[in-house]
């Protein structure tokens, strides 16, 4: 009964029917996993640029968080945000997930943009081809017309283009999935990454032509977009690098030229669609469709505009993506350089952990040195205003002659997806490091991917009182402090932060961190916070091997 009455009531609330774009009979929308602005910038793509010239875009649109492929996927294709259809996570699956769909169909699933052509239109043809098996779970086949699970880029292209060509299908979705691997495997912009970016323009090329050869191209709308951005080796975090992407609309029915300025967001894809070809959405839908774009629409007024970026300031040594500045140093003293890559403004800094004011900060004008462990928070200043986010250094400075305090052991767990029972394993490794960090414990000449790495160190803690402990990692991670459970990190994703708090007393206490990658990019920092411990790394000089 409870089911009934929530079916009854999905259309109920949805906003009055609008007024149809016309000539739009076809729609193919085509998301290429990973493909960045950047990439689109700095690689060849002519036909994402024809695209782009000739019809309405935006290199400002956000994905959800977290910024990884399943709750993006979902949010394209469901109109909606993680917290409406519970898609949280890559480890989400329709029978095993922690935060139900605020509603369900008949299935018991969140509805797509699939579910509303079968019950409006239930004549339309409608397929699904892609290349990553995990986006198939998204949805009810028995809500498309054509389902194909791909092998790679080309055979997934081919499959779209002889579906296109055969059926002329009324909403074709094409998933690619090659731009995410190069980014995983190569890096982010990297020249790999842009080489697979300009294959993924050639990709779209073709199923442009088949359109063509089809006889319906002049009747067609395309989307182009992507589920997020990337940093490094990875994505999932909260760095503008993850979070924009690409929307472009070309076209049928789509203005030429047109720069789009409002705020485009991933669950505006779908509602994108319904409203180029005339379907009410659900009331729990929260996207909506990018009008300005459709001719005879007008761009909408805008009371407020997107903030011009400028660039944070350049703190050296880098120490890598996802972590500050900075690093373990076994020195006397440390230098610190800064950089600003603006050609504008002016970089103040602070040494401890408070944001940068002109009050309390001082103009960086050459390399100083530190001789004891501290933190360092900078940004760019104009017209004696800070103008861009703040970036931070930790810089950990040990005795050169200090053991490193830091136990750690390596395992291979084949098909991890969450971390395991280090008790069935044993170590294909084991040592001592300087901190709690990946980069030591697995060096390049180690297995990388399915493996898990379990930390132990005493950390000495000078004043008693709370404090806060941090995993921020890529997979899962867990904190544990003189055996009791802290901090759960634990599963398949991005990099994401998470957190809890202990009460300590003075001395030392045992800290054990485990962690494990399952593929691709992956990272750990651990930071702590208490009593006059503004948050940050967990300072190695505050590490021993024993109590």
């Amino acid at each position: 009964m409870i089911m009934t009455t929530g079916i009854l009531f999905l259309w109920s609330c949805s906003s009055k029917k609008e007024q149809t774009p016309k000539g739009i009979e076809h729609i193919i929308v085509i998301g290429v996993d990973g493909m960045s602005p950047n990439g689109i910038q700095k690689a060849s793509t002519p036909t994402l640029d024809t695209m782009i010239q000739n019809g309405s875009a935006t290199m400002h649109a956000r994905p959800v968080l977290p910024s990884s492929s399943s709750p993006n996927w979902a949010s394209m294709v469901m109109g909606a945000d993680t917290e409406q259809h519970g898609v949280t996570s890559n480890g989400w699956e329709k029978f095993d997930h922690q935060l139900p769909p605020v509603v369900v169909t008949e299935n018991g699933t969140f509805p797509t943009i699939f579910t509303l052509f079968k019950d409006q239109q239930p004549e339309a043809h409608v397929g699904a081809i892609y290349d990553w098996d995990g986006f198939g779970r998204l949805f009810e086949k028995e809500d498309v017309d054509f389902d194909i699970d791909g092998d790679h880029e080309d055979k997934t292209t081919k499959a779209a283009v002889d579906y296109i060509k055969k059926n002329t299908p009324t909403l074709t979705f094409v998933h690619l999935d090659h731009v995410d691997h190069a980014g995983h495997a190569q890096g982010h912009g990297t020249p790999d990454y842009y080489k697979s970016v300009e294959k993924a323009d050639a990709l779209i090329a073709k199923i442009l032509d088949a359109t063509k050869e089809a006889g319906i191209f002049e009747k067609t709308m395309f989307i182009v977009s992507a589920d997020h951005g990337g940093l490094g080796f990875g994505h999932g975090g909260e760095s503008l690098a993850e979070m924009e992407i690409p929307f472009i609309l070309y076209g049928a029915g789509i203005k030429k030229g047109y720069k789009i300025e409002e705020t485009v967001y991933q669950y505006d894809n779908a509602p994108t669609v319904a409203y180029a070809m005339g379907l009410q959405t659900p009331q729990a839908w929260i996207g909506r469709p990018v009008k300005g774009a459709f001719t005879g629409n007008e761009a909408p007024k805008l009371i407020y505009g997107r903030k011009e970026q400028i660039t944070t300031p350049k703190i050296l040594p880098d120490a890598g993506y996802f972590e500050p500045a900075g690093g373990v140093f076994k020195a006397d003293s440390v230098a610190v350089v800064m950089l600003n890559p603006n050609n504008v403004g002016q970089i103040r800094y602070t040494i401890g952990n408070k944001v940068p004011t002109l009050e309390n900060s001082q103009v960086y004008q050459d390399t100083f040195y530190l001789k004891q462990t501290n933190i360092i928070k900078a940004g760019i200043f104009q017209n004696d205003q800070l103008v861009s986010t703040v970036a931070e250094g930790s810089f950990r400075i040990v005795s050169k002659t200090k053991q490193d305090p830091v136990k750690f052991w390596v395992y291979q767990v084949n098909g991890i997806k969450k971390l395991p029972d280090f008790a069935d394993f044993n170590p294909i490794l084991e040592g001592f490091v300087t901190d709690f960090s990946h980069k030591q414990a697995l060096s390049e000449a180690m297995p990388q991917e399915q493996v898990a790495v379990a930390f132990e160190s005493y950390l000495e803690v000078q004043e008693a009182g709370k404090y806060t402990f941090f995993t921020n990692s890529d997979d899962g991670s867990k904190l544990y402090v003189n055996g009791i459970e802290i901090v759960d990190n634990d599963g398949d994703h991005g990099v994401m932060e998470r957190s809890g708090a202990f009460e300590l007393s003075k001395g030392r206490h045992l800290v054990r961190i485990e962690f494990f990658n399952g593929g691709g990019g992956y990272h750990l920092d651990v930071k702590y916070s208490g009593p006059d411990t503004p948050k940050q790394i967990i300072p190695a000089n505050q590490l021993y091997r024993e109590k």
